[in-house]
C-alpha cells in the first residue's frame, strides 16, 4: 500500500514538472475563454439585431400564392452564424410546401457578416378563407430568447369564381332596370376585349382574336366584352342567426350563404353595378358588418375584407331586421335586395313586404331548402 501511494505521488511530481502538462493546461484555458467570450459576443449581437417580416401582398383569394420574406440585419461588428428564428404559422395556410392543420412552427436559420442584411422568402398558399395574423418572432440562443413583436397580417378572400355552386335560374336574371332587349349582355354594344375568366359562357370567347394572343409564350383566351342591358346594383344582406332547431349548426350554413354572396358580387362588379354587403356577425366592437353601395377597387376590398373577416365564432345575434330597415331606405328604388338567409322570422318578413311595396326587387335563398323566392 505505501509503495502504491509512493508511486502516485510520484507520478503527480514528474507530472506537475512535465512541460507538456502546463502547455496542454493553458490550450484548455484559453479554448474555454474563446467559447466563453463568444458567447458573451453573441449574445450581446444578438441583442442588436433587427428583424422583420414582410408579405408580397395583402390579400390573395384561395388557392392563389404569396411570399412571405423574413428580413435579419446584422448592425454591428461581430459575425454571426447559425442564428436560429422561429415563428408559428396559423391553420389554413400552406408555407414550403408543408400544410398547417394547427399552429406549426417554422424555423429558418441564418449566418449573418458584420454590418450586412441578410433574407428569406417563404412560399404561402392560402387553403382557407380567413384574416390571417402572424404575431411574435424568436431567437433562440442556448437557454436564451430574444422576443420581436412583428405583427403580420393578410386577407384570403374566398372564390368568387365558385363553378360548383348550383342556383336557381332566377338569379342569373338579376337587375331590375331592364333595357329594350332584356338580356344580360346586349350583343349590339360591343365594349372591347378582355381575358377570359373561369365561368365566362363559350358564346363570349373570341375565337379570332385568341387565334393572335400570345402571353407568357402560351396561348391565351380572349372574350368579348358587352354593355349590360341591365342594371347590377344590389344589396346583399347574409342572415346567420337563427332560433329554429332544424338550422344548420355548423360552418356549412356560413359558406353556403359566402359563396351565394360571392357570385351576386362578382356578377354586378362584371356588370358594372354598384354593390353592398351587411351581414349581422361581429367583427371587433361593431355587432355587424355595414357595407354601403358603391364601386371602384378600393370599395371591392372592403367587401373581400369583410367576406374574409366573417368566422362563425363570432357573435350572431343582432337582428337583421333591424339591419335591414336601417340601410334600406338609404338605396335607390333600383338596387336589388337580395337576403340569404337560414330562415325569415314575422318582423324580417314584413319589412321585406314593406320593401316590395315601395318598389324595390328582393329576392329571398333559403340555406336550409337552398330555394329563392
Amino acid at each position: 500500500m505505501t509503495q502504491l501511494l509512493t508511486s502516485i505521488s510520484e507520478f503527480f511530481v514528474s507530472l506537475l514538472f512535465a512541460p507538456w502538462f502546463w502547455w496542454s493546461v493553458a490550450v484548455v484555458f484559453g479554448v474555454l475563454v474563446l467559447l466563453l467570450g463568444y458567447r458573451a459576443l453573441k449574445l450581446w449581437a444578438l441583442g442588436k439585431l433587427q428583424y422583420e417580416r414582410l408579405f408580397s401582398t395583402d390579400g390573395v383569394f384561395v388557392g392563389e400564392t404569396l411570399d412571405l420574406t423574413e428580413y435579419v440585419k446584422n448592425s454591428v461588428w461581430f459575425p454571426l452564424f447559425s442564428v436560429q428564428v422561429e415563428f408559428f404559422v396559423p391553420s389554413g395556410l400552406t408555407i414550403d410546401g408543408l400544410k398547417c392543420n394547427e399552429y406549426t412552427k417554422v424555423t429558418s436559420i441564418f449566418s449573418i457578416p458584420p454590418f450586412s442584411s441578410v433574407s428569406k422568402k417563404h412560399t404561402v398558399v392560402a387553403d382557407r378563407r380567413d384574416h390571417y395574423c402572424l404575431n411574435t418572432a424568436t431567437i433562440l440562443y442556448r437557454k436564451n430568447e430574444f422576443w420581436f413583436s412583428d405583427t403580420l397580417e393578410f386577407y384570403a378572400y374566398p372564390d368568387i369564381y365558385d363553378t360548383n355552386l348550383l342556383l336557381s335560374s332566377e338569379l342569373y336574371d338579376s337587375g331590375n332596370a331592364l333595357a329594350d332587349k332584356k338580356q344580360i349582355e346586349d350583343l349590339f354594344f360591343f365594349s372591347g376585349i378582355r381575358p377570359y375568366q373561369k365561368g365566362d359562357p363559350m358564346r363570349a370567347i373570341n375565337f379570332k382574336a385568341s387565334v393572335r394572343a400570345f402571353r407568357g409564350g402560351e396561348r391565351q383566351l380572349l372574350c368579348n366584352q358587352y354593355d349590360s342591358s341591365k342594371n347590377y346594383d344590389s344589396m346583399i344582406f347574409l342572415n346567420l342567426s337563427s332560433c329554429s332547431e332544424s338550422a344548420l349548426k355548423d360552418e356549412e350554413a356560413l359558406e353556403l350563404g359566402l359563396r351565394y354572396a360571392c357570385f351576386l358580387f362578382r356578377e354586378a362588379i362584371q356588370h358594372s353595378g354598384c354593390y353592398g354587403f351587411a351581414v349581422n356577425c361581429a367583427r371587433g366592437s361593431s355587432q355587424y358588418i355595414s357595407i354601403p353601395c358603391g364601386s371602384g377597387e378600393v370599395h371591392t376590398k372592403q367587401i373581400l375584407e369583410a367576406f374574409s373577416e366573417i368566422s362563425w365564432y363570432a357573435r350572431r345575434d343582432y337582428s337583421m331586421n333591424a339591419i335591414f330597415q336601417k340601410i334600406v331606405p338609404t338605396l335607390s328604388l333600383k338596387t336589388d335586395l337580395f337576403v340569404i338567409t337560414l330562415e325569415i322570422d314575422d318582423e324580417l318578413a314584413k319589412s321585406i313586404h314593406s320593401a316590395e311595396s315601395m318598389g324595390f326587387s328582393v329576392k329571398i335563398i333559403s340555406l336550409e331548402g337552398r330555394s329563392v323566392r
